[in-house]
């Protein structure tokens, strides 16, 4: 009921009125953002400043901290890396292992600790039609294995995409398309189980421009990543998706007056799917 109740709200969105509310905001001094991660792909910490909301320039990384992630009695210095503007290292995580991160930056001293939890192996990956009321609903349905069948698990997804858009005349790029968290709450035994709402058949039939970062082309290429990850950074990611229509910040789980995230998690992959939307069949479980 709560998933059908979900797509419903989804599809009354997607066919809403448009309007523009004027938005009176304040400015703020800017605050300093960590967000790093360690994987068992590797090690990356982003720093950047709070920008006004007016500012659309891409923030970039500030060099001169010191950076490390220690577990087990042992650390690992991180350093800037130019190429991805960022710091990094190709030290990898250990599932079942506790780490910290500690950042000099500034003249001040932030840290973290986050528990790295068991692969959730990806089993299958593919698009379906769901119909909701009079509508049909693009949907990306996404099956893997439980690291912990007889516990609660929490995990982040990101889908990318390279887009093949017909108005970007031959351009392409590997984008975001659709990310989120989820926890395997419902779920078959010793199973995750999710589906990603993507664009209605309406949206897609119409092709308006406003829609053409949500549609999907014959061509398009996707992948997800899916990543186990512990529950203060699922709360996290939780209450950033919550707060982004109101402007709030989620609740950090870094200390030292800074915004921003660390998590420790296992990545895996999904293989490349190349979108055809004739290919495409009716979900019917």
């Amino acid at each position: 009921m709560r998933k059908i109740l979900y797509f419903i709200l989804t599809i009354l969105a997607l066919t809403a009125c448009k309007k523009e509310i004027p938005f009176d905001y304040h400015e703020v001094e800017p605050l300093v953002v960590v967000e790093g991660r360690v994987t068992n792909e590797g090690a990356s910490v982003l720093i950047t400043r709070s920008r006004s909301v007016a500012d659309s320039v891409r923030a970039r990384c500030q060099q001169g901290a010191v950076v490390t992630i220690s577990a087990d009695g042992s650390s690992t210095t991180l350093p800037y890396d130019a190429a991805t503007d960022s710091y990094r290292s190709s030290m990898t995580g250990i599932p079942g292992t506790t780490y910290r991160l500690d950042v000099l930056f500034d003249g001040h001293h932030y840290e973290a600790s986050a528990f790295m939890p068991a692969a959730a192996p990806i089993l299958s990956a593919d698009f379906y039609w769901m119909s909701v009321m009079d509508e049909r609903v693009l949907v990306y349905e996404l099956w893997a294995t439980d690291p912990y069948p007889d516990e609660r698990n929490q995990f982040w997804y990101r889908v990318d995409r390279i887009s093949h858009h017909p108005h970007l005349e031959g351009k392409s790029k590997t984008e975001p398309y659709r990310w989120g968290v989820h926890e395997d709450r419902g779920s078959p035994a010793g199973k995750v189980f999710f589906d990603i709402m993507t664009v209605s058949e309406k949206a897609m039939d119409e092709d308006d421009e406003d829609n053409w970062k949500s549609i999907l082309y014959d061509g398009d290429t996707i992948t997800c990543q899916l990543m186990t990850i512990d529950r203060p950074v699922y709360d996290y990611f939780s209450s950033l998706r919550a707060g982004q229509s109101g402007g709030a910040n989620p609740a950090s789980n870094i200390s030292g007056g800074c915004l921003g995230y660390f998590t420790a998690g296992s990545v895996t992959r999904t293989d490349t799917i190349v979108f055809r939307r004739s290919s495409v069949k009716q979900w019917t479980r």
